[in-house]
């Protein structure tokens, strides 16, 4: 079957059960990603993808079917991608869908993570960062909130939506999900993207609340660390005499240290890591996981680099003309 006969199929004047077979079809071919599926959506001045994109604007009963497959062919395609963005309202109606939690919201969803992976700008004109940043928040533990969190992160590498995170309540509501379950890994990689936006160190390293420093702790710290008294006096206070346990999780683990790590950038925040007795509880990490085989490589390192500037001295650092970059790990 031909692009052109296979269109044909794809109309919302079609007999609905030989456009759902001819959807069923597409879906199936969409899921294989190689280049000759990628040349498909993208032969014939975008034939197929444009038809499809069509149906999910005019077609509410195919919208589920639709959204799977401009996900599935814009994962591996910038110019699929950049197509769907503007040549057709679907990211708009994804948005819309996710919003309103429509019966596809989950596919929707997808959408914007995949659509904001290669073009943030674009999908934060149509979706506001603060609504996304909201819906995330406050959406229950389920596949929901973790796609439209990935949609955050991608939103997350903008400077604009970096200074409308560091909000005190939306930052305090994404601190807070580095312990929950389904969304800790989607919070930890916002609050790490955070921490590569350098003007906003003195704003994260906040004094009177250590909100954003314990979010990054908590999970690192374990019941069983050997602290001494004045190491424990230095902690902030939900971290003195803690009684719970550290993260299994070796990936989530290392969000939150390449979050630390790049915080060491500015010298405001190395001096308030050593002030709040950061370095114990990292030492203690590293006495825990050293003989995990799962922690080695990159992990390690970023830990051991992060280690090792948090015990310099700040007027050894200053003279040192080949101090590594603190990006260089990122």
């Amino acid at each position: 079957m031909t692009i052109v006969e296979l269109v044909e199929f794809l109309t919302p004047q079609t007999r609905s059960d030989i456009r759902r077979k001819a959807l069923e079809y597409v879906v199936g071919y969409s899921g294989t990603i190689d280049e000759p599926t990628a040349r498909l959506f993208t032969n014939n001045d975008y034939m197929i993808t444009e038809a499809i994109c069509k149906l999910c604007e005019t077609s509410v009963s195919d919208r589920s079917e639709a959204l799977c497959i401009l996900t599935n062919c814009s994962s591996g395609s910038v110019e699929v991608a950049d197509f769907i963005l503007s040549r057709s309202r679907c990211a708009q109606l994804a948005f819309d869908a996710s919003r309103s939690h429509e019966r596809y919201m989950d596919f929707a969803a997808h959408l914007l993570a995949n659509l904001s992976r290669h073009f943030p700008d674009k999908v934060n004109d149509i979706s506001h960062g603060f609504a996304i940043s909201e819906l995330f928040s406050s959406s229950p533990e389920n596949s929901f909130a973790c796609l439209i969190g990935y949609t955050l992160v991608n939103l997350s590498t903008l400077c604009s939506i970096r200074y409308l995170l560091v909000d005190s309540k939306r930052l305090s509501r994404i601190c807070s999900l580095t312990v929950v379950e389904k969304k800790k890994e989607v919070a930890a990689d916002i609050l790490r993207n955070l921490a590569f936006e350098d003007a906003l160190h003195s704003t994260l390293v906040d004094d009177e609340s250590d909100m954003y420093l314990v979010s990054l702790l908590i999970p690192l710290a374990d019941c069983s660390d050997k602290l001494s008294d004045d190491e424990i006096e230095k902690l902030p206070l939900r971290l003195q005499y803690y009684e719970g346990t550290r993260e299994k999780s070796v990936q989530m683990r290392q969000k939150l240290i390449e979050a630390l790590y790049q915080l060491c950038s500015t010298r405001t925040s190395r001096e308030y890591l050593r002030k709040r007795g950061v370095y114990a509880l990292l030492r203690e990490l590293d006495q825990a996981t050293e003989e995990d085989t799962h922690q080695k490589s990159h992990t390690e390192h970023t830990l051991h680099a992060l280690i090792a500037v948090l015990i310099r001295d700040e007027d050894e650092i200053s003279r040192d003309s080949n101090f590594e970059s603190l990006r260089s790990l990122s």
